[in-house]
């Protein structure tokens, strides 16, 4: 469950500013994680998250950024779910994603390749990718995860 938590905090800081502790627990908790702010804290010491200024409407905040080591496998997804994947659906323990014609397997590999421990395996058309997750009860949090990669734009 620890690793699992863990790699939704490296997606979710990935793909979106995330400024505080109490942001990312109740980010988690949408994606049905039951966490307290002490849990965040100690994921962030061991993650080796960092916190950086950034420049936004003219002035100074700071965010939490991935650590080089993680970012390839969370960027890689991002962008091929961000930039490919036109729909999300789910079904009992399945995730239908659609995407333009010749680019499934491109999404597939992706997913292989970031290695949710929630999901057993994906299969990659043409247009659509097949992902199979292990219970449909980490089904809703899994399809929640795309539909965050992908933005407001997931169906």
């Amino acid at each position: 469950m620890k690793d699992h938590r863990q790699r939704a905090i490296l997606t979710l800081v990935a793909t979106r500013p995330v400024h505080s502790q109490e942001e990312l627990v109740s980010l988690l908790e949408r994606q049905g994680f039951d966490v307290t702010q002490a849990t965040v804290s100690r994921d962030i010491k061991e993650l080796g998250l960092a916190k950086v200024p950034i420049r936004e409407n003219g002035g100074e905040i700071f965010k939490y950024v991935v650590p080089n080591a993680a970012v390839n496998y969370v960027s890689r997804l991002h962008r091929a779910v961000a930039e490919l994947v036109t729909s999300v659906e789910g079904s009992v323990n399945t995730i239908v994603l659609h995407t333009p014609p010749g680019s499934a397997m491109l999404v597939a590999s992706a997913i292989d390749e970031a290695a949710w421990p929630e999901i057993i395996g994906t299969l990659g058309g043409d247009d659509t990718v097949l992902t199979i997750v292990r219970s449909a009860e980490e089904m809703p949090v899994v399809k929640q995860r795309f539909i965050d990669l992908k933005g407001s734009n997931a169906a």
